[in-house]
């Protein structure tokens, strides 16, 4: 599936805005298609019109992401995790072939010539559904420790979140963590990977969505429980502002790096989930942090860093800020990183940690030589 993916044409800038401007369009005319569709209840079982009209949404905000970037590979890497998720939780095989011929039709219909290449990557993608079904069919794997030390603590962390048991998670997390590097190595190998287990779960539909949102509530009052102020210590490395993307509800991530970073000794200002890009870079322009710290989970928001980053670039009087993007994202496909154009991305809290220190220390030096 990757080889070809190198043979797949660039779309022009004209297309892809044309693409984004018509999003809504294109969207509203396959879900009134698909609604309409005699075999519907075969298609998407028993869930609602909601939940496939939901995925409509995201397909156009990631295949506009995936235009506008030109990284084909997010394709190989993304269809097989669409169809895994959306087949566990009662679709069939044959919506996604029936959806993306909808999809094709549409396209023709709305958009003029310049959507020659947009109809090419799709009708590439109907012609590996076969492909990408046996992809599919490969459970998601959930992740250990990623250390001997923690692996017990982290697999009895981990199975009590999955049952919703907050008491015994909250009791994990009060005897592990009494020092900053231990913050630090429990959020790296205890909730991180905890996470992304129940992740795992969800995608190959052995929880439900319920069930994950009791999972990341777990965590997030996991978070609020743990007080930085016992081993932080006095912000002597600068200032750093720590957001989630605009339209990015998964905020566990940029959390932990907020309360490591604080550890560390940088003053942050940890501003939650979903900043509207607008308002990020108005706050960055009034606070002229030293660091901006970005964490994006869902695919379809990568245009949303793009634009802060390009915002921020653009600005002089922040030219001495540094920008460090991270989140699950940037882990299908390292080229995101670079057409960025971030100065340093990181895969871990604790990496990021270490990456923040190593580009203020870079810029101190280059000052002194400029």
């Amino acid at each position: 599936m990757t080889i070809e993916l190198r043979n797949l044409p660039q779309v022009s800038p004209a297309a892809v805005g044309e693409y984004t401007r018509l999003s809504y369009v294109l969207v509203e005319s396959v879900n009134a298609r698909m609604s309409g569709r005699e075999d519907l209840t075969d298609l998407i079982g028993s869930n609602s019109m909601e939940v496939m009209y939901e995925n409509h949404r995201h397909h156009a905000a990631f295949m506009a992401s995936v235009f506008q970037f030109g990284i084909y590979g997010l394709l190989s890497k993304t269809l097989p995790w669409v169809y895994r998720a959306y087949h566990s939780r009662g679709f069939s095989h044959a919506y996604f072939s029936a959806v993306m011929t909808v999809w094709i039709d549409v396209i023709r219909e709305f958009m003029d010539q310049s959507a020659s290449d947009i109809l090419t990557i799709y009708e590439w993608m109907l012609t590996r559904h076969e492909e990408t079904v046996q992809l599919s069919l490969r459970p998601a794997i959930e992740p250990d420790a990623g250390s001997t030390v923690w692996q017990l603590d982290y697999e009895r962390f981990r199975d009590a979140l999955l049952i919703g048991d907050v008491s015994v998670c909250l009791e994990i997390a009060q005897s592990r963590v009494d020092t900053a590097e231990r913050m630090v190595d429990f959020f790296v190998h205890v909730l991180q990977p905890a996470m992304q287990a129940v992740g795992a779960r969800w995608e190959n539909g052995l929880i439900s969505v319920a069930q994950e949102h009791l999972a990341s509530a777990i965590v997030s009052r996991i978070l609020a429980s743990i007080s930085t102020s016992g081993f932080s210590s006095a912000p002597t490395r600068g200032t750093a502002v720590v957001s989630a993307a605009a339209n990015e509800f998964h905020e566990i991530g940029a959390w932990m790096l907020a309360s490591c970073l604080e550890s560390d000794g940088w003053d942050v200002q940890y501003l939650g989930a979903n900043t509207p890009c607008s308002d990020l870079l108005d706050f960055v322009r009034s606070v002229k942090p030293d660091l901006l710290c970005i964490s994006v989970a869902m695919i379809f928001n990568i245009s949303a860093v793009k634009t802060v980053i390009d915002g921020v670039r653009s600005q002089p009087d922040l030219d001495g800020m540094r920008v460090l993007v991270g989140g699950q994202a940037l882990l299908h496909d390292p080229d995101i990183f670079h057409v960025l154009k971030a100065d340093a991305m990181a895969t871990d809290c604790k990496s990021a940690m270490n990456v923040a220190r190593a580009l203020i220390s870079r810029r101190a030096s280059e000052s002194r030589l400029s």
